[in-house]
C-alpha cells in the first residue's frame, strides 16, 4: 500500500470509486472515541485530496456537525 496524503482524525472513512480528476474522501468523528484532541464533536468532513498540490497539511473543505444534543 502506497501513502499518498494523511488525515490525522480517528474517524471512519469512505470514498467514491468513480474514477475522477479530483478524489473526494468522507470522514466521520464520533464523540467519546479516543484520539490525540480528546475531541467530544460528532462531524461529517469532506476532503479533497489535491495530489497535485504537494505535501502541505490537508484541511477540510467542508464540515457538518451531526451533535442531536
Amino acid at each position: 500500500m502506497v501513502r499518498l496524503r494523511e488525515i490525522q482524525r480517528t474517524a471512519a472513512f469512505a470514498w467514491s470509486p468513480i474514477s475522477s480528476a479530483t478524489p473526494w474522501i468522507v470522514t466521520g468523528t464520533k464523540s467519546g472515541a479516543v484520539d490525540v484532541d480528546f475531541s467530544n464533536e460528532t462531524c461529517l468532513e469532506l476532503w479533497n485530496l489535491s495530489l497535485d498540490e504537494g505535501t502541505g497539511e490537508l484541511q477540510p473543505k467542508a464540515t457538518v456537525p451531526t451533535d442531536t444534543g
